[in-house]
């Protein structure tokens, strides 16, 4: 069983208290019940806080799938570590978007957008793949027929989803790079200042004008605490994530591993 909650939640924020509660009952769910327990899909940070209770109880295990290697939302199995994890347990499908290609353009954004505004809920779409000559999106296999029904259109432009094979998804390239930074603080001003190599003020002025988001949520205040496991994304920058931080140098910086994309 993992510890009290007043304990557990000292160590997060205080937004993610809802999330701790619902992982936590996924957690005493399976200890309960001896079988594995399958969650929505959970963004990176999400599956840090997860990963951090299940290492807290005893003999159970979490595995995560997100349909193909380093995608970023994946749904995870809350077992016991006797339990044998299968691809199709974490139910997962594709669908792939047919569109008139010579005469359109999709993006990322569209695609989640148009999701979005038909009224699909976040927690039920994986990845949103592509390998610049077609679309997928990685979905609760639950929820194929409904997807299919409701989203038929992306801006203007009239599509068809077709549900594909989980083992013909796009597959993921890693495009992370490692590095090493000394940082005076987390916060989100300070880390893109260093992780992008630009100035404070800058960082601060493409938070203020809604230029970045941390997990798939705009941020507007430059003192925002970056945790392990956030997804920054900076617009025409690049993204990066915290990977670890490892303590503290002779001078009080904190020593952190960041993974990072740059454009």
């Amino acid at each position: 069983m993992v510890d009290d909650f007043s304990t557990i939640e000292q160590h997060f924020r205080p937004e993610e208290v809802s999330f701790i509660q619902q992982a936590s009952d996924w957690i005493r769910q399976s200890e309960d019940e001896y079988r594995g327990i399958l969650t929505r899909f959970l963004n990176p940070r999400e599956q840090y806080i997860l990963q951090t209770l299940v290492n807290r109880a005893e003999n159970l295990k979490v595995h995560y799938n997100g349909a193909t290697s380093h995608t970023e939302n994946q749904r995870a199995i809350v077992a016991p570590d006797f339990y044998t994890v299968a691809l199709a347990d974490f139910e997962l499908a594709i669908l792939e978007i047919k569109y008139p290609v010579k005469f359109a353009e999709l993006h990322h954004a569209m695609i989640l957008g148009a999701f979005m505004n038909a009224g699909i809920k976040r927690e039920v779409i994986g990845d949103i793949l592509s390998d610049d000559k077609k679309w997928q999106v990685v979905v609760d296999a639950k929820m194929i027929m409904y997807i299919q029904q409701t989203v038929q259109k992306i801006g203007r432009i009239k599509i068809e989803l077709i549900a594909r094979d989980v083992s013909d998804v796009i597959a993921v390239h890693d495009d992370w790079s490692e590095i090493f930074l000394l940082l005076s603080s987390l916060r989100i001003d300070t880390i893109i200042s260093m992780a992008f190599n630009i100035s404070r003020s800058l960082a601060k002025t493409l938070i203020e004008q809604q230029q970045v988001r941390v997990n798939w949520t705009t941020i507007v205040k430059p003192d925002h605490i970056v945790a392990v496991g956030d997804i920054v994304s900076v617009r025409k920058y690049g993204r990066m994530q915290i990977k670890m931080c490892d303590g503290f140098s002779k001078k009080d910086k904190i020593k952190a591993i960041v993974n990072i994309i740059r454009r």
